[in-house]
């Protein structure tokens, strides 16, 4: 009796197309045959462009990675008309083939994943496809580690992918540094510093997005807020960009976006409890942004769930234009004491469609953060 491993080459391929990305480590350990065909570049093609065709076919699930209790996770939504599922579908793999790494921050870019363990010791930058990471030495000072800010992004040229570290220390901007994968080192950037005239709040999360980050930004002297982009091409700083409302700093803003075309904002007024998202119109330049002129979904938060509850400064979601509904993270509604992860489905009319649990949290002061996932074919090795 034949092996599945003694397949043709050609019928071996089909049968690997058909494979999770999930399910791709465990394959991978089967025989040094199906290891080797897999990691291969042609037929990694033909994978991904497999699997976006089943997703393109179902149309119901949404596949996002989760960082839930210092630990990331990816998950599958499937948003029916009926009812909201959501499943595990696997833990991912530690960047040293365990999984016992606490990660307090993860970013996003084009496949690939920049996670930030909650010890500061050092940098890892993740591609869950290819099962490779690259870990990055630090260059700093260790009293201040923890108040960085980080991005991730690419030359749009070279399609080089760089990490931004920088930190507003003390109400004043310093070291502008970026990690450069192609020389595998640190360089400071001369001359970006915006003269201090605003600042990013500590803490703020930026969005990539065809390889340059968004942050929501405010004046130091004002209450005017706006977005500010780093473009990862020039290395640069753009200027204020605006907002389709009026916000102020103690709001929260936060951003998701649609593919790789279009940003996604979530805006609550810190007094008032309504939600409004809007999308902005295709971006086609890092420093040109405008919106639509109505919002794709404003909602009363009192009459969805429990009075006393708001969205916190982070708040993560995800929206399905398609069944136009927004998906928004957070803990139940026991303020004192939460103890399970809620993905809030809002309609476009307002409506709570339904509140689906994630899963139990073993820390209460863990917000849960998710981002997209497309798998990658960037090899980080």
């Amino acid at each position: 009796m034949k092996k599945m491993s003694d397949l043709p080459k050609d019928i071996a391929e089909e049968v690997l197309c058909r494979i999770p990305v999930t399910s791709l480590r465990p394959v991978r350990s089967t025989c040094k045959k199906w290891n080797t065909l897999s990691r291969c570049g042609v037929f990694a093609k033909k994978h991904l462009a497999h699997l976006a065709k089943v997703a393109e076919e179902a149309k119901e699930d949404r596949l996002v990675v989760m960082m839930m209790d210092y630990r990331v996770f990816l998950m599958r939504f499937n948003l029916s008309n009926k009812s909201c599922v959501v499943e595990r579908e696997a833990k991912l793999i530690g960047p040293d083939g365990s999984d016992q790494i606490d990660v307090c921050e993860i970013f996003h870019c084009d496949g690939l994943l920049l996670c930030i363990p909650k010890d500061h010791s050092r940098l890892v930058v993740w591609n869950p496809y290819w099962g490779q990471t690259r870990w990055i030495e630090h260059t700093h000072d260790c009293h201040i580690v923890d108040s960085y800010t980080y991005a991730l992004g690419y030359d749009s040229n070279t399609k080089s992918h760089k990490v931004l570290r920088f930190i507003d220390f003390l109400s004043n901007f310093v070291e502008f540094k970026i990690y450069d994968f192609s020389s595998d080192s640190w360089r400071i950037i001369l001359d970006l510093h915006p003269r201090n005239s605003w600042m990013i709040r500590y803490g703020e999360r930026g969005l990539s997005l065809k390889g340059n980050t968004y942050w929501f930004a405010s004046e130091r002297q004002s209450t005017d807020c706006f977005l500010v982009c780093f473009d990862f091409t020039r290395e640069t700083l753009g200027p204020p960009l605006p907002l389709p409302f009026e916000a102020y700093f103690q709001d929260t803003v936060s951003l998701s976006s649609v593919r790789e075309d279009e940003l996604v904002v979530l805006f609550q007024p810190w007094d008032i409890l309504k939600l409004e998202i809007w999308i902005s119109n295709k971006i086609d330049e890092p420093n040109v942004v405008s919106w639509n002129h109505k919002f794709f979904l404003s909602a009363n938060i009192k009459q969805l769930i429990h009075p006393q509850w708001q969205f916190p400064a982070s708040a993560s979601f995800f929206i399905d234009e398609e069944k136009k509904v927004a998906v928004v993270f957070d803990k139940d509604t026991d303020i004192s004491n939460p103890t399970r992860e809620v993905a809030y489905i809002i309609g476009v009319d307002g409506s709570l469609k339904e509140a689906a649990d994630v899963r139990e949290c073993a820390d209460s002061f863990c917000d849960a953060f998710i981002c997209s996932y497309v798998p990658s074919l960037v090899q980080l090795n």
